[in-house]
């Protein structure tokens, strides 16, 4: 629930950027982040929206005694990104939203670049820069819409080795038009977010913001990689490896199945039913390797899961 909005607030000029953060149980990362928000010293208004997922970890507390300024929207249970997002969108005033994971670290420069290429660009629906992981290095920070052979390679391994166009490989010098910027830090502009309908809540998380983008660039918008503004980006935040690994596979394959036909659909769910095999191959020799045990039952489980999911994403959600 929103908390209540004092006269005094109502009378500040209508900001010019909303910054949407969906969080769960991650107030080790939501306080630096907010805190690299404030500190910039931003010269145009702006409002910070919190979407708490029903955290357990003290989060809505905190947003309330150390940022009252945050607006809470505080959900009893975990609706997911999507959902999240699209609550705090809803309820921001902005001209542009800007979606941001809470373990990030902003700088004015980011936001303030951002801004200002939407305010200069009229084709642009969305834009987003480079994102940094905490030692400084390159973390793939966008995208073309993937093809089989590229969801192949990444879902081996062996993409990052034999694949010249492999994400993280990919660090151009200048402003570039891209497919789809990843969700971290994500600005848009909010008429187009409604008027698209937002993300798809399908997805729960991972993909959505492919999708959108998809929907974007379908109808005649542009979406741009900006390699200058840099933003530093721990991931991970909200749930541990083998979990991750799930909701990525989910959310391609409901992403095939949305946007393209049953033969590519197929095709992907073979891929990853394959490769999946594979791996159970290889980790259930580790089983009986005292050393490996541990982890070995971590990605029998993980595959095993994977395996479900390439029978039922698309059919029962």
């Amino acid at each position: 629930m929103d908390r209540p909005v004092s006269a005094a607030v109502d009378k500040k000029p209508t900001p010019r950027l909303s910054i949407v953060i969906v969080s769960w149980n991650t107030l080790s990362f939501l306080d630096p982040c907010l805190d690299s928000i404030y500190s910039v010293g931003l010269r145009f208004p702006f409002e910070i929206l919190v979407v708490d997922n029903g955290s357990t970890d003290g989060t809505q507390e905190r947003l309330r005694t150390r940022w009252p300024e945050v607006r809470l929207i505080q959900n009893v249970d975990n609706v997911g990104f999507a959902a999240g997002t699209n609550q705090g969108v809803a309820a921001s005033q902005g001209d542009y939203a800007l979606l941001l994971n809470p373990d990030t670290l902003v700088n004015a420069a980011c936001l303030r670049s951002l801004v200002e290429f939407l305010d200069q660009t009229p084709n642009a629906a969305a834009a987003g820069g480079k994102l940094l992981n905490a030692d400084g290095t390159f973390q793939a920070s966008y995208s073309d819409f993937s093809t089989l052979w590229q969801e192949m390679m990444i879902a081996s391994g062996l993409g990052a080795w034999i694949w010249r166009g492999y994400p993280s490989h990919h660090q151009p010098s200048k402003t570039i038009a891209a497919d789809w910027i990843t969700g971290a830090c994500l600005i848009v502009r909010r008429d187009l977010y409604l008027q698209f309908g937002g993300l798809d809540e399908d997805y729960i998380m991972y993909s959505e913001e492919v999708d959108l983008q998809y929907r974007l660039k379908r109808s005649g918008w542009e979406i741009y990689y900006l390699p200058h503004v840099t933003t530093l980006h721990h991931g991970g935040g909200s749930q541990g490896r083998v979990r991750r690994r799930r909701m990525v596979y989910r959310g391609k394959l409901m992403f095939y199945c949305k946007n393209y036909g049953f033969l590519r659909q197929t095709g992907l769910r073979l891929m990853f039913a394959g490769a999946a095999v594979a791996k159970l191959a290889v980790w259930s020799l580790g089983w009986f390797l005292r050393s490996l045990r541990s982890r070995a039952k971590a990605e029998i489980r993980s595959n095993v899961e994977v395996l479900e999911l390439c029978w039922k994403t698309g059919r029962t959600a």
